[in-house]
């Protein structure tokens, strides 16, 4: 019998960035997947700004960006007619974020900077295995997977984590419903070569009354991703050709184009589905396995990843006996919320888009171009668009993993505002929150001149505190001088910030009540057998 801290079933975008942290971290794992390879086909197409920000502690993200095609406006139309255009390079969103745009890179070539990813630290993905059964015993899960040569093999792990997408068997065997519906209307999605007047770097929506048409650019030159409502008299259609698809732009589409080749095509219909729970014993469901949504917005494949992630730190870390096993209690607290939020809103954007309804057809064509026209003109608001569908809004104030108060600021459950430091070498409080450790930041607050002697002994007593936990923490402390962070994270006064390895503030208080801080760590983290140990991970002062 094989034995592993955690096995990861399926090998799709979160099932192997779940790997990747686990990998990073030391921890033993296997990855399976009955299928021979990654994907063949490009599928999910956009990775928004959160998920680069993710991919970015994994150290990915600059390989991503190279890969893809970035994708800075988006081009609203009424049948064929310009409503408005949303832009997102120019409206300060890099002051926000180091990815202002959302990048296309096609879900295939995702999968294979993973699996480099994966490669490059020793992991590796075992596939053409099966999962075949699931049982829960003391401490552990045994499970049975049939290998590639047909004979089985039987691995305790301490942990599963199901990541095998929409029919995900590791969902059955626990016997967990998937809630939903299926839209009625048919869709089509094909990888185009193609020519038109409106350039290659916005996504241009076409809406109509029949429904939309989505053009999406694609890395290569005149390559888009083709989305729409499928006419009837293509819905038993097995492959979609370029005819095919320039018949219904001609006949549905206000757009002029001309599609010279179809790459790939695929005819289906979308569903809404949410799983009653996210974890069962030592067993989670992440992505596809626990919620699958409609195509509004690619929210789909950055939220398994987001899933993955948020799992993923937790789970290296009660693995290694680091934190207790009540920190895990928070994947489904903090995801769950989430999952449903991104569900229901492209339920409702998926909705208005392919409605049959010849009166909401009607209202879609007369408000949809007055609203973009709107938003379009006004920059706060475009900017706030750009923040609900990069992601860059998630948070998890009501998580039990969290605690703290005070500051105008971000709230303890909130992600880590981006910056830089205007002293020292100028980078990026992202570089210095860069990797897969707690960090403890320590904000002087805005007073002029050294660090008080009461602040250094502070800071001396923070330090002492968090070497006292086995958990790896960095402390910083950013100078007074620092003006845009300390306004950026609203401090005033001497204040200490935990930010976790999601980039999420895990933690929020006064510097000088480090009983608030040591209460909040003993809820979660394990403490060092021997007090007197040295502090983990780094000690320094940034933008000195």
């Amino acid at each position: 019998m094989g034995a592993t801290d955690v096995l990861v079933v399926g090998a799709g975008p979160a099932g192997l960035t779940m790997a990747n942290i686990l990998d990073r971290q030391g921890i033993s794992f296997r990855i399976i997947d009955m299928k021979g390879g990654t994907v063949e086909e490009s599928r999910a197409l956009v990775v928004h700004a959160k998920t680069l920000e993710l991919l970015d502690r994994l150290g990915l993200a600059d390989r991503a960006v190279e890969w893809g095609q970035r994708m800075g406006a988006v081009q609203v139309f009424g049948e064929g007619k310009p409503a408005g255009k949303i832009s997102f390079l120019d409206d300060g969103a890099d002051d926000r974020t180091p990815y202002p745009f959302a990048l296309v890179l096609e879900q295939d070539r995702t999968e294979r900077l993973l699996i480099d990813g994966l490669e490059a630290t020793g992991g590796r993905v075992e596939w053409d295995t099966k999962l075949v059964s699931l049982t829960s015993i003391r401490g552990s899960v045994r499970a049975t997977v049939r290998r590639p040569d047909g004979s089985t093999e039987s691995i305790e792990a301490g942990w599963v984590v199901g990541a095998d997408g929409a029919s995900s068997p590791v969902r059955h065997a626990l016997g967990l419903g998937f809630e939903g519906d299926t839209y009625e209307q048919a869709l089509f999605l094909a990888d185009v070569e193609m020519e038109w007047d409106y350039g290659s770097s916005q996504v241009s929506i076409d809406m109509t009354r029949g429904g939309f048409y989505g053009f999406f650019p694609m890395p290569g030159e005149n390559r888009f991703r083709l989305i729409g409502n499928v006419p009837e008299e293509l819905e038993g259609k097995e492959k979609i050709t370029a005819e095919d698809v320039q018949s219904v732009l001609d006949r549905r589409s206000g757009l002029k184009t001309r599609i010279t080749n179809v790459r790939w095509s695929s005819v289906y219909r979308t569903h809404r589905r949410m799983t009653e729970r996210f974890r069962v014993g030592r067993v989670f469901l992440v992505g596809d396995a626990a919620h699958i949504h409609s195509p509004a917005g690619g929210q789909g494949m950055n939220t398994g990843i987001g899933d993955a992630y948020n799992l993923g730190w937790k789970l290296a870390l009660v693995a290694k006996g680091l934190a207790h096993e009540a920190l895990l209690d928070s994947y489904e607290a903090e995801r769950m919320p989430f999952a449903r939020s991104i569900l229901n809103g492209t339920d409702r954007g998926f909705s208005l888009q392919v409605t049959t309804d010849t009166a909401a057809q009607r209202l879609k064509i007369f408000f949809t171009p007055l609203l973009f026209r709107i938003v379009s003109a006004i920059p706060p608001i475009r900017r706030r668009v750009f923040w609900l569908i990069s992601q860059l809004w998630t948070n998890y104030r009501e998580s039990p993993a969290v605690a703290g108060s005070g500051g105008k600021g971000p709230k303890a459950g909130d992600r880590a505002p981006y910056g830089f430091f205007e002293t020292g070498r100028g980078e990026s409080i992202f570089d210095t929150l860069r990797g897969q450790d707690h960090h403890l930041l320590l904000f002087e607050g805005q007073r002029r001149g050294s660090m008080p002697r009461d602040l250094r002994d502070t800071e001396e007593g923070l330090r002492a505190l968090i070497g006292s936990y086995e958990m790896p923490v960095a402390m910083d402390t950013v100078r007074t001088a620092n003006r845009t962070l300390h306004e950026r994270y609203g401090v005033d006064s001497p204040t200490s910030i935990l930010v976790r390895p999601d980039g999420h503030l895990a933690y929020r208080g006064p510097a000088d009540d480090p009983d608030a801080l040591g209460s909040y760590l003993d809820g979660l983290f394990v403490e060092r057998r021997n007090s007197t140990d040295q502090i983990l991970g780094a000690e320094r002062s940034v933008g000195a």
